[in-house]
């Protein structure tokens, strides 16, 4: 039996919603002494940068609008999108708890729009989006710690684990230590560390043009820390990109509707206006690479002008960031994107089959002329003729990471299991850190946020709980 003399009853690595959420639920279960040591000099993690749609089913603000919903619905959809290739058990909990942490954000002070958003291609609106998006979030769950005294130990780098007779005790930053009944990790991803994207995340690295949009403190220190205990990993190269033409590192979640998207053979393959996370897919099942196609007069009509969709609750309808006239012809300089005064002639410049490209865009045009997506069920609304020259098209491959999906295993109580499959007393994880709950399929806007701020709640209470049974 190991001593129960410890400093602290939880310590939580990282700041991030995961981190705050754990916090703050592990204090309201009964645990007295939490800190939060932080690795970067704010508060906050990749949460404070997203735009903190979290996904929940069966709250109050779709009881609002009248939406039937249900974590038993969503933990459907959920498992239908992912063909059943994730951790079930943890996943049924983050669906079923899901309703309630979004309401429990309310209570805490987070607004949210009225509106709610689809996530993916569900039926039933759940991702829930908030004013003041995912920084709002960090701010209100940094002022209750504050409230509850939980310490938040900033540029503080975790890079030990304490273990007494097989049990996690603490946490150690260089010669510093500290000990606990109770450590949770919530460290974030590893999408700011190259060596890790190349060996945990490689379709990512593979293709060039890799880079990251959330903090730089996501080095995947859990990572490391979970394997000084022998835990067991799961989730190789899982994650969300986002399609790039590598000219700049400026985000753009969608590729806009109005434009067509073929493959290597220079055929549609899917509706433009589809999901990113179902982008993301589809593009991987095709060599990782893909190609718009769009033409002079729609560029410089009402699409180039702004004409994409959707518009997210609490946004402005705004031209797009890389397909306006200006940046186009920026790309057009650097080589980034090809022009040519017929479809065959671009076809040759893009290295398609003249013929097949040729033929798609007739195939096109004729759903533009009836109205009607034939192939794909685009919305009408996005459907513009390619028929001006010049005529433009460019590659763009997955290469934007948002996230990743590889780290420790854990329980449905969000324990990490080591490699012999038994759950390592003393240590959770929490968040874009863990593996297993996030599939190869994302699920959508504010699966990640769910996933950290959920998980978080279960890692909290259970870590509390651990605490509350041994003393």
């Amino acid at each position: 039996m190991t001593s129960l003399n410890r400093d602290l009853d939880v310590v939580i690595v990282g700041s991030g919603g995961a981190g705050l959420v754990a916090a703050i639920t592990a204090h309201e279960t009964g645990a007295e002494r939490v800190l939060v040591a932080e690795a970067e000099g704010v508060v906050g993690g990749s949460s404070r940068l997203s735009s903190g749609l979290v996904m929940g089913a069966g709250t109050r603000y779709q009881t609002a609008l009248g939406i039937e919903d249900s974590g038993e619905a969503f933990f459907h959809d959920y498992m239908q999108l992912n063909r059943w290739n994730v951790d079930v058990a943890i996943v049924r909990r983050l669906c079923e708890l899901s309703g309630a942490v979004v309401d429990w954000f309310g209570d805490l002070g987070v607004e949210f729009h009225e509106e709610l958003e689809m996530g993916f291609d569900e039926i039933t609106p759940r991702a829930h989006v908030p004013i003041g998006k995912g920084q709002r979030i960090i701010d209100v769950l940094h002022r209750e710690c504050r409230e509850r005294g939980i310490d938040i130990a900033l540029g503080q780098r975790v890079d030990r684990l304490l273990v007494e007779d097989g049990e996690v005790c603490g946490v150690a930053v260089g010669g510093d230590e500290i000990t606990a009944h109770a450590v949770v990790l919530a460290s974030g991803g590893f999408g700011a560390s190259d060596k890790k994207l190349e060996e945990f995340f490689p379709s990512a690295a593979a293709t060039g043009r890799a880079w990251y949009i959330g903090a730089d403190g996501s080095r995947g220190d859990a990572v490391d820390l979970a394997a000084q205990v022998d835990a067991q990993f799961i989730g190789h190269d899982r994650g969300l990109r986002l399609l790039d033409t590598g000219f700049d590192r400026v985000l753009e979640a969608l590729v806009p509707s109005w434009m067509m998207l073929v493959d290597h053979d220079g055929r549609r393959f899917i509706n433009e206006g589809a999901p990113y996370g179902l982008l993301d897919f589809a593009v991987r099942e095709r060599g990782d690479s893909a190609f718009v196609i769009f033409d002079h007069g729609t560029l410089h009509g009402e699409a180039g002008q702004g004409h994409f969709e959707p518009v997210r609750p609490g946004n402005v309808r705004a031209p797009s960031p890389h397909w306006n006239p200006d940046t186009v012809e920026m790309m057009l300089a650097a080589g980034q994107v090809k022009s040519a005064e017929t479809i065959a002639g671009l076809a040759d410049e893009l290295g398609l089959s003249p013929s097949t490209l040729t033929g798609s865009v007739e195939r096109y045009n004729v759903c533009v002329e009836v109205g009607e997506d034939l192939h794909f069920a685009k919305s009408p609304g996005s459907l513009f003729r390619v028929g001006t020259a010049p005529f433009y098209g460019a590659e763009l491959r997955p290469a934007t990471v948002c996230s990743t999906a590889y780290g420790p295993r854990i329980t449905p109580d969000a324990q990490v299991l080591g490699s012999d499959d038994r759950p390592i007393v003393g240590l959770y994880a929490a968040g874009e850190c863990t593996g297993g709950v996030v599939g190869a399929q994302y699920v959508g806007s504010g699966n990640n946020y769910a996933n950290c701020t959920v998980v978080g709640h279960i890692a909290g209470a259970a870590a509390a709980n651990a605490v509350l049974t041994q003393g």
